[in-house]
């Protein structure tokens, strides 16, 4: 006979569970059933052999078989809500253990994990205190100790963080779980510190990623009982098997904590670098332009007044500009130079600049083809380049000439910056320790395209450029060195 029955709980109620048939009904079973077999045979007796028939011996048959019965089914029946009450036990816990890790898993700030990951195991051992030892990158000392169940007060009063000594320090250096009656009675004991409350039971577990303990769980006076019949007893086979299975979900919690973090940390110094770049290469070089043009002004002023006027006032304007630039910075946005234009247009704005701010023959040969047209955003990176690539002719190359040649395929667009002055040592370039090649590199690699510095076929420098509308490496370096020789 199965001795279970199911009860179907609703599918909003949670796992359906197992309970036992009603104790009354086994003793019912138990007992009446020899009675009634012991019953069927001595009727047959009776008919059957009538002559063996005692009236004494039937009545102590009849005893034995009621006292047997009885003794049998109290000891079973005992057994069995035992064990009833350990599989109910185990259920909870497991439930426990399955919204511990539903609720790790919805947190991502570190602190927090760490702080939920000794909470939630306390709560799964019933334990009095818990501790969270974090330990250092050599997995040797504790870095960080969180803990739970100890009022911020105590906290102060205990002082600093344990020095991972006695029962904390044996967890580190032998990576196994420890579960301890009686920490006192225990011989790898040093005791606590003044004001530290007492704990007796203590249960240890570590926690392991990626083969590496990064931490361990410390749990103290598991507690047992309702309202005023609560009573301490120490942790058993089952709490630390719970805790195991707990430390392996906080694990996994604490390394995605740890990932996102390392993500956010990316994502500053990636964007600490574009700020850089942008300001090398559009505010700096912007406030150089601005420069030449007060020297400029300055030259004309005896012989030019109305010419020097204008250039102080194209100098205002420019300074307007990088003023606005450096408040968009300041509020955490791009800068307005380039934003809005076409590669076409910024080109010529470009070439204009570099015209009226110094003695360079500039000319330009821009694809007109609507499929040459990129997104704003690598726009924006292009002009950038550039603008980088015309302010170094301007500053170094001791130039008369310059070309921008702009041209399609059907899925690259590219572009080169030529000039016909001193030329360049290849050997520099890859020694070059400043941020100007570097941040012109950079920008066109990250929208996946290809940036060359080379010597040019007649003298001079080029700059060269493809940016991705497909990818095809071959067609680039062929057209690339068609339009050197044209030069």
């Amino acid at each position: 006979m199965n001795i279970f029955s199911k009860n179907h709980a609703a599918p909003d109620e949670g796992p359906k569970r197992y309970e036992f048939i009603n104790p009354r009904t086994l003793w019912i079973l138990g007992v009446g059933l020899p009675v009634l077999f012991w019953s069927a045979v001595l009727i047959a007796r009776m008919i059957w052999l009538p002559n063996s028939f005692v009236t004494g011996l039937a009545v102590f048959e009849l005893s034995v078989i009621v006292v047997g019965a009885v003794l049998f089914w109290k000891w079973a029946i005992g057994v069995l809500s035992e064990r009833q009450d350990e599989i109910e036990r185990r259920t909870r816990q497991l439930e426990s253990l399955h919204a511990a890790a539903l609720t790790l898993t919805t947190e991502l700030d570190l602190s927090a994990v760490l702080q939920k990951v000794v909470d939630l195991s306390r709560e799964l051992v019933n334990a009095q205190y818990g501790a969270l030892g974090v330990l250092d990158e050599e997995g040797q000392t504790i870095a960080q100790f969180v803990t739970s169940g100890i009022s911020s007060e105590e906290h102060v009063k205990i002082g600093a963080l344990p020095k991972g000594r006695g029962l904390l320090g044996v967890l580190i250096r032998e990576g196994k779980p420890i579960r301890v009656p009686d920490v006192q009675a225990d011989e790898r004991s040093v005791g606590f510190p003044p004001h530290h409350p007492p704990m007796h039971s203590f249960l240890g577990m570590p926690i392991r990623s990626k083969g590496k303990i990064i931490g361990n769980l410390y749990l103290a006076d598991k507690l047992i009982g309702d309202g005023e019949h609560v009573r301490q007893v120490p942790f058993t086979q089952q709490d630390q098997d719970i805790l195991e299975m707990f430390a392996t979900q906080a694990a996994i919690a604490i390394e995605n904590a740890h990932l996102y973090r390392q993500s956010e940390q990316l994502a500053v110094l990636q964007e600490r670098e574009r700020f850089g770049m942008d300001l090398h290469d559009g505010i700096i070089q912007s406030i150089y332009a601005i420069g030449l043009m007060l020297e400029d002004a300055q030259h004309r002023s005896a012989t030019d007044p109305d010419q020097a006027r204008r250039l102080v006032a194209q100098s205002i304007t420019g300074l307007n500009n990088v003023i606005s630039d450096i408040r968009n910075y300041i509020l955490d946005l791009r800068p307005q130079r380039f934003q809005g234009r076409d590669l076409s247009r910024g080109l010529r704005e470009l070439a204009r600049e570099v015209r009226a701010n110094s003695f360079l023959d500039v000319t330009l040969e821009i694809d007109p083809l609507p499929q040459c047209s990129l997104p704003a955003e690598v726009t924006v990176e292009v002009l950038h380049v550039v603008q980088e690539a015309l302010s170094n002719i301007q500053k170094h190359a001791q130039a008369r000439h310059v070309q921008i040649r702009s041209f399609c395929s059907k899925d690259r667009l590219f572009l080169s910056v030529m000039d016909d002055g001193n030329g360049i040592d290849p050997e520099a370039i890859d020694q070059a320790t400043g941020n100007g090649i570097r941040n012109m590199r950079e920008r066109i690699r990250n929208h996946g395209g290809t940036f060359e510095i080379e010597p040019g076929p007649k003298g001079g420098t080029v700059v060269s450029l493809s940016v991705p509308l497909g990818s095809d490496e071959t067609e680039f370096a062929e057209t690339m060195a068609e339009s050197r020789r044209a030069v």
